[in-house]
């Protein structure tokens, strides 16, 4: 797999997993969002291992470490707090309660982080050219 394939195969699987989770969303079924993201990780893991790539210089391997360790840490992140998010949701009597209000902040600062890691990156890529 090339690299512009697989940029094409990730776009298409979080495309999907966009509108899968936002559908079960608005029919208040919030486990189901859980097994779309399980199954959007195992097809990205998929892509990932076909993408054929070149090793890294020397002087890249300290960049390269700090990027995997950051990367690391907010899939992580965004692994409990996703799964956490849909147990609050799931488990709250209504939309007007603590525990859904609660949910719903911490998606909204979920996204934030991933957002500004996104946009710094981004950033960083540019700012390299």
């Amino acid at each position: 797999m090339t690299l512009k394939q697989y940029k094409i195969c990730r776009i298409a699987i979080i495309v999907a997993l966009s509108m899968l989770i936002s559908v079960s969303m608005a029919r208040e079924n919030y486990y189901l969002p859980i097994v779309f993201v399980i199954t959007a990780s195992a097809a990205m893991y998929y892509c990932e291992k076909q993408l054929k790539t070149k090793g890294v210089t020397a002087d890249e391997r300290d960049y390269q470490i700090a990027g995997t360790a950051s990367r690391y840490a907010i899939s992580i992140y965004g692994w409990i707090a996703t799964v956490g998010i849909f147990i609050l949701m799931a488990i709250s009597p209504s939309r007007d309660s603590a525990l859904y209000i609660a949910a719903q902040c911490w998606a909204f600062s979920v996204c934030f982080l991933l957002l500004a890691n996104a946009f710094i990156f981004r950033y960083l890529i540019k700012k390299q050219k």
